[in-house]
């Protein structure tokens, strides 16, 4: 029998709360990362983002830029019945049309990928399978707001090196246990995103070492929910989607302008957010605390 593996602690699929909102809301991290300044740039147009996740959301703030889910997970639908999948996808793009809240690139595309049970389990095979299927997709980015301790199998890495291969931009969430970096986010082709608090320090709960590329914001995250709600979570699964939508902006504003150079790689990625994030942010290999880049700045854009 194929070993289910915990990928999403208890804690990351429990809303701080939910509510219904009708006026449009930008959330703290859109404007402390100075995204409303790159939405005159672009929002994200014809970026697709694969999000591995608790499958296929149906929420009125989001469904113009959802593509039909896949579901690899064995369950009898794809649809998002726990909420997690929903409230990622809104962090990366949900619409911008004067209601609930604006997604970071709110007019890239999201393909949902449900590879997560409702309990936030699933086996390495079930997540190796979503990946292959993203990578035949032909997708730009994927986003796996997930993780586990355990080592995975080769082949699951496999898959992920195959990705990256074909200039697939790869993120995932490093962990809520406030220790080593989680899987797959260790991989050398995968973006390990940690999370940061509104005081732009990393948040307490966030897994850390020299593993981290970034940080983005993690705590009290407002988003799109189950049943046309919208909710607060916390977790490196909220961090990480966020930098997908950032990885989308940049994608998108490249593609748009051909005297660029263009973005063929992780490497070329990570070479754009190292640009664009926070010196401040830095602190030495080693220290508590420790993330990469650092937090995101857009006031750093050098492409203005």
């Amino acid at each position: 029998m194929t070993e289910m593996i915990p990928f999403l602690p208890p804690e990351a699929l429990k809303a701080e709360f939910v509510v219904a909102s009708l006026s449009e809301t930008t959330d703290w991290g859109l404007s402390y990362v100075g995204i409303p300044e790159f939405h005159k740039l672009t929002k994200g147009a014809g970026i697709t983002v694969a999000v591995l996740d608790t499958g296929g959301p149906t929420h009125d703030d989001l469904n113009a830029n959802l593509l039909p889910a896949l579901n690899c997970s064995g369950t009898q639908t794809g649809d998002d019945k726990q909420g997690h999948g929903t409230h990622v996808a809104g962090i990366i793009a949900a619409l911008q049309n004067g209601v609930g809240v604006v997604g970071v690139a709110p007019e890239a595309k999201v393909l949902p990928i449900k590879v997560l049970d409702d309990g936030g389990h699933a086996s390495f095979a079930v997540i190796e399978r979503g990946i292959r299927e993203a990578t035949a997709a032909g997708v730009d980015i994927i986003n796996m707001s997930l993780g586990a301790q355990v080592q995975p199998p080769a082949s699951l890495h496999e898959a992920i090196k195959e990705a990256s291969a074909k200039g697939i931009i790869l993120i995932a969430a490093a962990g809520n246990d406030a220790g080593a970096v989680n899987w797959p986010a260790r991989y050398d082709e995968v973006i390990a995103v940690a999370a940061m608090g509104q005081d732009g320090k990393m948040a307490r709960f966030s897994s850390r070492g020299d593993q981290i590329a970034v940080g983005a914001p993690g705590v009290n995250v407002y988003s799109t929910y189950l049943n046309n709600q919208y909710a607060v979570l916390n977790g490196t699964s909220q961090a990480a989607p966020f930098m997908a939508g950032v990885c989308a902006l940049i994608l998108a504003h490249k593609r748009a302008n051909p005297g660029e150079a263009p973005i063929t790689s992780t490497q070329d990625m990570l070479r754009e957010l190292d640009k664009i994030c926070d010196p401040a942010g830095r602190v030495a290999t080693g220290k508590d605390g420790e993330f990469g880049f650092g937090i995101p700045s857009f006031a750093n854009i050098p492409w203005k």
